[in-house]
């Protein structure tokens, strides 16, 4: 499962806008432009999972910051989402060159969670939005002489509010090569020469400092890393 983030466009959240109470309206992926990843979202890569959720009957989950895991952070339901092409007016101005993905949602007022993340949302203290994934096609291609990925075809499991983008986690995660990232504590695992004696030949260790060990991170690991991370920003 993969996971993109936007700076999405958050067009309405809550009665002054016109909706009901812990409703939001959003465009959650912008297709056409090239994000820092080098992927290209094209028109079209929702439409088969988008039916095939409507067809099963079942709503697309609202989850915050991706985190699957806690029952907690599952905060609402997708009532309704559509791909808008470029040039559909009710894309908002900036967009409409674009198009997107628009989802209305509607989030769990009686959670406290949701409730909070209802409150940031119309307070614009929470402006991006993510989604998880799979690609189904997906090929390279250009863009303004730079080479690309377009993703064609998606499966898709949720959305969700986000306060950071999934990618930068990605990066903080990287940078930290010498705690531990689940407790913040030193990395135990770096190597430790051990302390020399009057009367012993210096080891091979001693006589050079050993390489510092780079820690090797499984596709498990680093989203148990990220979902850490993520309860940075727990909302309770």
């Amino acid at each position: 499962m993969r996971t993109k983030a936007f700076p999405a466009h958050v067009k309405a959240a809550g009665e002054q806008d016109g909706l009901a109470a812990g409703q939001f309206e959003a465009i959650v992926s912008v297709f056409g432009n090239v994000d820092h990843g080098g992927d290209v979202v094209l028109p079209g890569a929702f439409s088969r999972s988008l039916a095939e959720w409507k067809d099963a009957g079942d709503p697309i989950p609202v989850i915050w910051s991706h985190q699957i895991g806690d029952p907690d952070s599952h905060i609402g339901v997708v009532l309704d989402a559509a791909e808008l092409l470029a040039g559909d007016e009710r894309l908002p101005e900036k967009l409409r060159g674009n198009g997107g993905l628009w989802v209305l949602g509607q989030l769990d007022l009686d959670e406290p969670r949701a409730a909070k993340v209802h409150r940031l949302l119309k307070g614009r203290r929470v402006k991006q939005f993510s989604f998880s994934y799979d690609i189904r096609d997906g090929a390279l291609g250009e863009r303004d002489g730079r080479d690309v990925y377009e993703l064609r075809d998606l499966d898709l499991f949720e959305v969700g509010p986000t306060l950071l983008g999934m990618n930068a986690s990605t990066e903080l995660v990287g940078a930290k090569t010498s705690t531990c990232p689940a407790c913040g504590q030193p990395d135990s695992t770096k190597a430790k020469p051990a302390p020399a004696t009057d009367d012993a030949e210096p080891t091979p260790a001693e006589q050079a400092p050993a390489a510092p060990v780079e820690p090797t991170l499984s596709p498990a690991s680093v989203l148990l890393s990220l979902q850490v991370d993520a309860l940075a920003y727990d909302l309770d």
